[in-house]
């Protein structure tokens, strides 16, 4: 492997793979489903966001293949068909996009919580024989273009590339996925394989992914260097977006509801790669706080939380909701990728 990093051995600019037919050859970008309509806990397949940076590929089953290859004792080339040899595992975890990679600190509360169904990665590693010098995983899609959100446009990637830590890959379920809420992948959520990583935001859940490298190093493709990086605290140094913050969103009421009942059920979900301990409710802004009711955790699926509201009086009011994980951090207010997500609503109570 060369670990040198010189511009022409750089993950995105070099092919690994046979290059697809791409049955769509632009950026794809799918919103289907309002904050205020995410009512069920697990999100129709249907509803399920789509963002494709590079296009769609319309890849032959019988003719793909996932190579394993880099710090390995034994370089393998898995076929479709070879994937059921292995244990399967169904998993029920969050999908968040992290969203705008040039504008990352601005929310969008892109959010789902789906089924995934497929094979551990540690157990094809476990096959393969990692090598002591391994320190990350590299998952390479077959997808291939230029990424573009004007005026700023990539130079041309033969892959989408992303990675992970070595550790996490074989200590959390990260996995080959085959199936979406028990129906094959569909094509443009990244058929006939993808990536999961649970408890990571979604640009690291590689799709139609055809190669997984084990290196030494973390990843120098343009997806790795120049995107979804974002400023630490304090310094002008970079640190990759991996592990989901704490984020809670308010399904009901939506934004500007209007009812007249004297109280009501603010309720929705919160979500974090560590799980969520607790959620607490404002109703002015953030300058006081309630604490609601929130539901245990399925798998690494979101949390439903509740707050039964005695209303005050007839007005204007801005509910937002705060999730702590169990780690202890909670939202910001303000400013960040996970902000408080709020609801202006107007009170106008019946007269007794």
């Amino acid at each position: 492997m060369n670990s040198t990093g010189k511009r022409g051995s750089r993950e995105g600019l070099r092919r690994v793979a046979p290059k697809p037919a791409m049955a769509v050859s632009h950026s794809v970008f799918e919103f289907p489903l309002p904050l205020g309509e995410t009512i069920d806990f697990m999100t129709p397949t249907e509803k399920l966001f789509v963002l494709s940076h590079l296009g769609i590929p319309a890849i032959d089953t019988s003719a793909w293949t996932l190579d394993l290859a880099g710090l390995l004792a034994t370089s393998i080339s898995l076929r479709y068909e070879d994937l059921g040899d292995f244990p399967q595992k169904r998993l029920c975890t969050v999908h968040q996009c992290a969203g705008n990679p040039l504008d990352p600190m601005t929310p969008t509360r892109t959010i789902a919580n789906v089924e995934w169904r497929g094979v551990l990665l540690r157990d094809i590693l476990e096959r393969c024989g990692v090598k002591r010098s391994c320190t990350h995983v590299w998952a390479f899609g077959a997808d291939f273009g230029q990424f573009g959100i004007p005026p700023h446009t990539s130079p041309p990637q033969e892959h989408y590339v992303k990675d992970l830590p070595l550790d996490y890959a074989l200590n959390h379920d990260v996995m080959v996925v085959t199936h979406l809420n028990g129906e094959p992948l569909p094509e443009k959520h990244g058929y006939p394989a993808r990536l999961v990583a649970p408890g990571h935001y979604g640009h690291n859940s590689v799709k139609w992914l055809c190669r997984v490298e084990a290196a030494d190093r973390r990843a120098d493709g343009y997806f790795t260097t120049e995107l979804y990086n974002d400023p630490a605290s304090g310094t002008e140094k970079a640190k990759p977006a991996w592990a989901i913050a704490p984020e809670s969103i308010i399904v009901s009421p939506s934004h500007a509801n209007e009812f007249s009942d004297p109280e009501m059920t603010v309720w929705g979900w919160a979500w974090s790669a560590s799980g969520v301990r607790c959620v607490d409710i404002t109703f002015d802004g953030g300058r006081s706080w309630v604490s609601a009711d929130v539901a245990p955790r399925e798998q690494q699926s979101w949390q439903r939380f509740s707050y039964r509201w005695q209303i005050d009086g007839s007005g204007v009011y801005h509910i937002g909701s705060r999730a702590t994980n169990s780690e202890g951090q909670s939202q910001p207010l303000a400013d960040a990728r996970n902000a408080v997500h709020t609801v202006r609503v107007v009170c106008n109570l019946r007269s007794a």
